[in-house]
């Protein structure tokens, strides 16, 4: 029989799928587990998406009211007292947490191991000081309760250890490549067009740099830019040649992206993007194509695969080499042999032999 585990959200199921997913679903071949996550009303670009081995359970709380501060502690309250009502009645000997709040959310009986799985510089995120002053003391409580923290990138772990001086605990998961790798690849347009698209895949936020892909629209008369994901707190300028199709299925995006010519990540770096290690590149890699990437630490590893910019100048020349020059900078076995060594089943086999290594090193009641 599985150990039970309760694994908590602070994305939608059917949101654009991310580390959360793969990972709960990669842990549910190991572990009982039960998803807990809020359910978003009226939020577009969800998906439909179900799962044969995890137990989904949404919470509904109070529609729309997130955005406003004094109102939204009662959704606060709302998820924290449904999660505890489950931890308790279901008594997992893992609780498995993704957001510096949910640290509320635990019952102060809980004796069994609690994980923290940090996926982003959180804080970062909040403009309002106090309220980003109230999320790092969250997090602060976390890293003390937590028996074992993941941080997705050596970034996140080093700003995570100035921050609150833990070091011991806190160990490097990346994100990976989930999926079938695909062999043999090749653009599928028949002649050659005089069109050159670049593609992009992604939730399409704040920190995405619309003002280099105007730019370029304006230098190269036959750029295209074909754009694909939910839309969060921006919106996709209005140009003839840019390409908006909104959100696409997981499954679906190589038979969306197929006539590409390259991928792109566009990125403006802030402290947000220094500590990601980009779920899309490793998607990117698979699709075969060449990659034109901003440059930021975090990202280095990836050189052997993407042609790497840092301003407009450099962006623009990448953009142009590639136009007359669409020879794909890796080969298929180096392409291959990555994806192999940096699958999401390789992260889920580093968190389940740290788990391994708790559970016979910790005694506790309920085990």
């Amino acid at each position: 029989m599985k150990d039970k585990m309760i694994y908590i959200m602070n994305v939608d199921w059917n949101w654009i799928k991310q580390r959360p997913h793969f990972l709960a679903e990669g842990l549910s071949d190991i572990f009982d587990i039960t998803v807990l996550y809020q359910y978003r009303y009226g939020r577009k670009g969800f998906q439909k998406r179900e799962s044969r081995t995890l137990n989904l359970k949404p919470i509904y709380v109070v529609p729309r009211i997130d955005r406003y501060k004094r109102i939204r502690k009662l959704n606060d309250s709302i998820k924290s007292h449904v999660i505890r009502d489950i931890i308790k009645k279901q008594k997992p000997k893992y609780l498995f947490l993704t957001f510096p709040d949910q640290v509320s959310a635990i019952p102060k009986e809980f004796n069994g191991i609690v994980i923290y799985d940090c996926m982003d510089n959180h804080s970062a995120f909040i403009k309002d000081t106090k309220q980003r002053k109230r999320l790092e003391k969250q997090e602060a409580t976390l890293m003390v309760r937590a028996t074992a923290i993941f941080a997705s990138s050596d970034k996140l772990r080093a700003v995570l250890t100035a921050r609150y001086s833990v070091t011991t605990k806190i160990s490097v998961v990346r994100n990976g490549y989930s999926g079938l790798i695909l062999n043999g690849i090749q653009k599928s347009k028949i002649q050659k067009s005089e069109e050159f698209t670049i593609c992009y895949f992604g939730t399409i936020s704040s920190w995405f740099n619309f003002e280099f892909i105007e730019k370029s629209l304006k230098d190269f008369r036959n750029l295209h830019y074909l754009l694909i994901g939910p839309l969060a707190g921006v919106t996709v300028p209005t140009l003839e040649r840019i390409h908006y199709t909104g959100t696409v299925e997981h499954d679906k995006l190589y038979e969306a992206t197929k006539d590409a010519d390259c991928f792109v990540m566009p990125f403006i770096v802030n402290e947000i993007i220094e500590s990601v290690d980009p779920v899309k590149l490793y998607e990117y890699i698979n699709f075969n194509k060449n990659i034109i990437c901003v440059y930021y630490s975090e990202v280095k590893r990836f050189g052997d695969f993407v042609h790497f910019y840092t301003d407009y100048k450099s962006f623009k020349k990448q953009i142009e080499t590639l136009i007359y020059n669409q020879q794909i900078k890796y080969s298929m076995q180096e392409r291959i042999t990555f994806l192999q060594e940096n699958g999401w089943d390789i992260r889920v086999e580093s968190i389940e032999s740290t788990i391994t290594k708790l559970r016979s090193n910790l005694k506790y009641e309920n085990f």
